[in-house]
């Protein structure tokens, strides 16, 4: 998108500084080819009316250049206020370096009327390019926000997969299928409630697919039966620790953002009743920190940071703003903000 557009903008610099050059200089060009000896009310040569129009072509494609290209993003406003600075200094160099070619040229004949007109025809037509690049530049700017909407709707249409192919680890269906599997044998009434939990946490994750942004609540509420599943697999070998300012509880985080971290931290580190894991989850400023001690597998457990990588995709896009992620030789630590 960026190279399509700075092809375009290339062709209207080009367009639009030929137009001010021949615009501005009709005046001349009528004078010089509408006499049969170049004479008339007005003295014209062609060597200095080629001056003119080269030279006014050059300062409207610097001052283009400047304004579009080279000062990057209009809605910054140092930049914009670096770029108009520039804008004058060229101005001014560039009058006087015309007039400096005027006078090696033309010598003690120039035919420029008022070196003062000849400096306001410059100053106008450089307010005339700021408006015009600022135009374009808006017009840019309005293009890419479409594309950035539509790549936005393309990625949520791909969480949507997402949230179905990845987010809950197909072990993880496994898993809890065993583990249901051994209560229906041993305690019937928690294998009802297993299921109900397990059914719960499906259903949401099939809903979710409606939804980008979740409420805190929901998001910790559809945890609760994650966790219970984990626990019933793992016992008293697990932990989950939570505290959580109830103030934020309305706040909106992407949806399977705390399972996905909780899930990577079951899957990456040993849990046993010599190792015990536990997971703390809590509030923190404006972040949400979900905290584990390390203790890797004793088998290499491969991790492609895909889940991470996607779900630090999704905040960018989302919420605008990125995770953080602390990894060190004790803790392994994600940081979520929240909205």
């Amino acid at each position: 998108m960026q190279a399509f557009l700075s092809m375009n903008n290339n062709k209207l610099i080009l367009i639009v500084a030929i137009s001010f050059s021949l615009l501005v200089n009709i005046p001349r060009l009528v004078f010089l080819f509408g006499s049969a000896d170049g004479s008339g009310l007005w003295e014209v040569s062609t060597n200095d009316t080629l001056l003119r129009i080269i030279s006014l072509f050059g300062f409207c494609f610097f001052i283009l250049k400047l304004n579009i290209d080279w000062s990057i993003q209009w809605f910054q406003k140092k930049t914009f206020l670096k770029a108009i600075f520039l804008s004058f200094a060229i101005l001014v160099v560039w009058i006087f370096i015309f007039r400096i070619f005027d006078v090696v040229i033309n010598g003690n004949n120039s035919t420029t009327l008022n070196p003062r007109f000849n400096s306001f025809v410059y100053f106008f037509v450089m307010l005339m390019l700021i408006v015009i690049s600022r135009t374009i530049t808006l017009n840019n700017q309005a293009k890419i926000d479409a594309v950035e909407k539509e790549q936005l709707k393309q990625q949520s249409l791909q969480n949507e997969l997402a949230a179905l192919k990845n987010q809950v680890n197909p072990h993880f269906l496994f898993n809890s299928l065993n583990s249901l599997s051994l209560l229906v044998r041993e305690d019937q009434n928690s294998a009802g409630k297993f299921i109900k939990k397990l059914s719960f946490l499906y259903r949401y994750i099939l809903q979710s697919k409606d939804q980008d942004l979740v409420s805190l609540k929901e998001e910790l509420k559809f945890l609760d039966s994650y966790l219970y599943l984990i626990k019933q697999r793992y016992r008293e070998n697990f932990k989950a620790i939570i505290n959580i300012d109830d103030a934020l509880l309305q706040k909106k985080i992407p949806s399977l953002a705390l399972q996905l971290l909780v899930e990577n931290s079951v899957k990456h580190n040993e849990i046993s009743v010599n190792k015990p894991l536990r997971v703390t989850i809590y509030s923190q400023d404006h972040f949400l920190v979900v905290k584990n001690k390390l203790q890797k597998r004793t088998g290499n457990v491969e991790s492609t940071n895909t889940g991470l990588s996607n779900l630090n995709t999704r905040f960018k896009l989302l919420l605008n703003k990125e995770i953080s992620i602390e990894n060190n030789s004790d803790y392994f630590i994600v940081k979520l903000p929240i909205i």
